[in-house]
């Protein structure tokens, strides 16, 4: 007899969502409800992490190309960083520890992870940590919906099928550190200056370089637009003259003056007989609800908010206020239990907002309900919850406002437009051409003040029909070619999500899109969408892109790595061929070594190659007097070495930013330690470096132990001893 079932979510708002699925009453105590003979608990992201090379031989902590490739055949785990921890929550440890006795005494365990290969991984890892054997049941978490998850708790189905899955995403996330850290050492110790690569960060640069390429080739060349206003039963009608199209089907531009002006003088005073006006009535329908992507963008255009804002901005909204669902998901739809729950949730939400629109009507069911669209997550809508606005920052308000008005969209009726056409044939294969859109009914459009205005003329009152008119006038307008505009945050972002229509390898290409089938809004993506805002920011702080005007672009250092790097681990083929060893590994066809054994042969490869690629040119980290070591934490701008130090170059008005690493520290501890531009440029990575040039004042010896940079809210940023040189029990204070 089964005396307990410990139930394990990827998310607390997962396992609240269970244990309201479960009947009688309950308790909470310590991140963990329990109901009858379940005991509900979550995890908050991988407890567990991969083991660093210096984990195994504290000699790795050196950078030295004579190691590589670093390589173990089985990459054992730790207990995961609290670097993103709340206030009040449970480190990592405590939660590992409290789910280790849990499963003691566990006679069942329920796997709650989301229904894909990461969700799988996140729970299975911590079964094999703790080597339980007992009865694993998987639950079906792709829909949280109550009535959803009662069904769901009674079709549990054992876990061992769904491992492969899990499989997958270890030998994935083996196969990306092997690549940072090989890759990452070996084009840094070989051009004598801090490069990262990975295998989504490099192509991603990749993106905004090709894009500047573009832009700053861009040669502009003047073309001509001709216009005429033709009088029709007393109504002037501007229209434009199109010449023919092309063998790509687009319409030829006049580029000669003259022949715009020959045009002109051809054009005005003529009498047309052969006017043909057309009418078409089309719906346009709500815009879905918001995947993370989409509401990035939208905040982006709308309130100039990064995605890495929007993330952390939705991340309090979920968590602090209970306001929204699941904030990273990568989904627009929804299912038809959240059909049968609007009612309740649109009385609510509009109690919260203390709005109704006129118009809306419950019974409206938008394309978004569709569970065949449904992915491992469904789009962030808000939730039945009560929520006061006056608690709310600005910009949280601003965001939930505009998830709330995207929900409600879909219970408006659609909108109602009729577009009139006009078109008239001369001769030499040109035509005259026009168009109008008028408004039948709003609809949905009633609620949405920034939609987008649509072009109205007198032509919408001609009724559809041949006529005659006259040319009374026509116009020349000058103009020029332009380039791709530069990328912004959220731009790049949504590029990440389609970056397969860049790939010319048309094999690649479908593996990229292939990979992304049933996705909707990913297109041959690269990333995920909880991690492609810290990509971006990534990119910045290692000074590879810079922002100015909220406009990226790529850095000579950023030109320079991606110019310098081998096609096999600066492009997004690398993402979809591990896709296809990844479908093998969850369909049981291969074991997910053979993954990471293929990674590691193109590691190998390029180790042993190394002098063959090209090397970094020296001058590009040069100015006129410092050399640039990479981007301040605080306000972005260039940190470079100075006499005493590395600073800001912001540090005048009107930043006056104040960020310094001192080459000497006045602490005691750190008094026998000079900071290299190599170990500033490593300590504004994130990154630890051992030292054995600790020193305690008290004992007069050196000891062994890791530096890093850290903050304080009065003092800013600076060189400290690592917590981990104290945690280890290695060394001594000072």
């Amino acid at each position: 007899m089964i005396k307990m079932k410990l139930v394990i979510a990827e998310k607390p708002v997962l396992g609240r969502a269970i244990a309201d699925a479960i009947p009688g009453p309950s308790t909470t105590e310590n991140g963990c409800i329990k109901k009858g003979d379940y005991i509900i608990t979550w995890v908050f992201g991988h407890m567990l992490s991969l083991k660093e090379p210096e984990d195994y031989d504290e000699g790795y902590k050196d950078w030295n190309i004579g190691v590589l490739p670093i390589y173990f055949p089985n990459w054992g785990m730790k207990i995961g960083s609290d670097k993103n921890i709340t206030k009040g929550q449970m480190t990592k440890e405590q939660r590992v520890a409290q789910i280790g006795k849990l499963l003691k005494k566990a006679d069942l365990v329920i796997h709650a992870g989301d229904p894909d290969d990461e969700g799988q991984l996140l729970i299975d890892e911590l079964l094999r940590w703790f080597d339980f054997k007992g009865p694993v049941k998987r639950l079906d978490t792709a829909n949280t919906t109550l009535e959803a998850m009662k069904k769901a708790l009674n079709n549990l189905s054992d876990n061992k099928k769904h491992e492969s899955y899990g499989w997958s995403a270890y030998a994935r996330s083996v196969s990306d550190l092997m690549v940072g850290i090989n890759m990452s050492r070996l084009f840094t110790c070989s051009n004598n200056t801090l490069l990262t690569i990975g295998r989504v960060q490099t192509p991603t640069l990749g993106l905004v370089v090709a894009r500047d390429a573009l832009i700053e080739g861009h040669i502009k060349q003047k073309y001509y637009d001709v216009y005429c206003s033709v009088n029709i039963d007393g109504n002037n009608i501007i229209a434009k003259l199109y010449p023919p199209k092309n063998e790509d089907d687009v319409y030829c531009r006049i580029n000669d003056k003259k022949t715009a002006e020959d045009w002109l003088k051809n054009l005005i005073g003529r009498h047309l007989t052969n006017i043909e006006v057309k009418k078409k009535k089309e719906t346009e329908y709500p815009p879905l609800p918001f995947n993370l992507v989409k509401l990035q963008t939208y905040c982006s255009s709308h309130f100039g908010y990064s995605p890495k804002q929007v993330l952390e901005i939705t991340q309090s909204l979920r968590e602090n206020h209970k306001a929204i669902t699941y904030n990273r998901s990568d989904c627009q739809y929804l299912s038809e239990e959240h059909f049968k729950e609007a009612p309740s949730t649109l009385k609510t939400v509009f109690s919260n907002i203390r709005f109704t629109p006129k118009g809306y009507d419950i019974s409206i069911k938008s394309k978004c309900f569709d569970n065949s669209k449904i992915s491992a997550h469904f789009a962030i809508i808000p939730t039945d919850e009560k929520v006061d606005l006056k608690k709310l920052t600005e910009e949280e308000k601003n965001v939930y406002l505009a998830v709330c008005k995207y929900y409600i969209a879909q219970f408006m009726p659609n909108a109602i437009k009729e577009k009139t056409s006009l078109l008239c044939k001369i001769e030499k294969g040109h035509s005259l051409k026009s168009v109008s859109t008028a408004v039948l009914n709003p609809g949905y459009r009633s609620i949405f003040s920034d939609a987008k205005k649509d072009k109205y003329s007198k032509l919408s009152l001609l009724n559809e029909g041949l006529y005659e008119g006259d040319i009374s006038d026509a116009k020349i307008e000058e103009k020029e070619t332009q380039p791709p505009s530069r990328y912004s945050k959220a731009s790049l972002n949504e590029d990440m999500t389609r970056i397969s229509k860049y790939v010319t390898d048309e094999h690649i290409k479908k593996l990229l899109l292939a990979k992304d089938e049933g996705k909707e809004g990913e297109k041959g993506s690269i990333g995920t969408s909880a991690t492609r805002s810290d990509i971006i920011e990534n990119l910045i702080r290692r000074g590879f892109i810079e922002e100015h005007n909220k406009k990226l672009k790529s850095t000579p250092l950023g030109r320079e790595l991606y110019r310098i790097l081998p096609d096999e681990i600066k492009k997004a083929d690398m993402t979809a061929q591990w896709w296809s060893y990844q479908e093998d590994i969850q369909k049981g066809k291969i074991e997910y070594k053979r993954l990471i054994d293929s990674v590691y042969d193109t590691i190998k490869y390029i180790v042993e190659h190394v002098s063959d690629y090209p090397k970094i040119d020296s001058s590009i980290i040069q100015t006129s007097k410092h050399t640039v070591i990479g981007k301040c934490p605080l306000c972005g701008g260039d940190v470079v070495e100075g006499k005493k130090g590395f600073g800001c170059m912001n540090y005048k008005p009107p930043t006056n930013c104040k960020f310094t690493i001192w080459k000497k520290s006045k602490s005691s501890i750190l008094s026998k330690i000079t900071v290299t531009a190599l170990m500033a440029k490593r300590l504004m990575a994130g990154q630890e470096i051992h030292t054995k040039r600790l020193y305690s004042k008290n004992k007069n010896k050196k000891f062994e132990g890791n530096i890093c940079l850290k903050y304080d809210d009065k003092y800013g940023y600076y060189v400290a001893v690592a917590d981990s040189t104290f945690n280890n029990k290695k060394g001594e204070g000072g």
